[in-house]
């Protein structure tokens, strides 16, 4: 087992569906669009058109919730023909609406290992995402008195983590990133020198799907739980 205890004095930590359920509410979303708008094209018809739109915004409107509203009005209107008849349009309004109230629920683990780390780390949560949402899970959450501080990044690659790095007076080889997306929380940091912690969930955006780099600075754990084995 690779012994990480005392070779950081900080971690960061992911957010979504790292330290709080995020995909499986958009996937409940998108199923619902799909049978709502399934008569139009079939299903993956559908579900190839929203995937489409909502890649196109991204570099638009950047990651977030409204993004992806965006995309599902999107998708929407070029499969009714350029107008929504009242039942799609209320329909995609109870979704979007929906999914921004959704409960909140933390992931399972994730605060016994935060309390067991407490104290013994500085621990910082990056995430990326609008920045309004992304502070608003944050607080809700719980589980900022956890944590220095958030923060909300552009993006999630290797030019983001190196201005990560020096904003915190780090060299790369002193970042230690743990997060559930190989795209965004692993295979950056791990390209500029840091060391990862990948903590799967069994649900994950198509977007940020990639094979698992080959590295000795990456370590593979089954729950959150699991990353004290390492750490303390």
């Amino acid at each position: 087992m690779k012994d990480l205890k005392g070779k950081f004095d900080t971690i960061f930590f992911d957010a979504d569906d790292t330290l709080w359920e995020n995909e499986r509410f958009f996937r409940a979303a998108e199923d619902q669009f799909i049978e709502l708008l399934a008569d139009y094209t079939g299903p993956e018809g559908v579900q190839d058109l929203l995937w489409r739109k909502q890649e196109d915004n991204i570099p638009l409107f950047g990651y977030g919730s409204k993004t992806y509203m965006i995309g599902m009005t999107d998708a929407a209107v070029e499969l009714c023909g350029g107008h929504l008849p009242e039942r799609i349009y209320q329909g995609v309004k109870k979704i979007i609406t929906d999914l921004a109230f959704h409960e909140f629920e933390i992931v399972d683990g994730v605060e016994d290992t935060l309390k067991a780390l407490q104290g013994r780390y500085r621990m910082i949560v990056a995430t990326k995402g609008d920045l309004p949402e992304q502070m608003n899970k944050y607080r809700t959450s719980g589980l900022e008195r956890y944590f220095h501080h958030c923060e909300v990044m552009e993006n999630k690659d290797e030019k983001n983590y190196l201005e990560l790095a020096a904003k915190h007076d780090l060299d790369p080889e002193q970042l230690l990133m743990i997060g559930n997306s190989v795209r965004s929380d692993i295979a950056p940091v791990v390209n500029i020198g840091g060391t990862a912690i990948h903590t799967p969930h069994d649900v994950v955006w198509v977007h940020e799907m990639m094979d698992m780099p080959e590295s000795d600075r990456i370590i593979e754990v089954k729950t959150i739980k699991e990353i004290l084995d390492y750490l303390l």
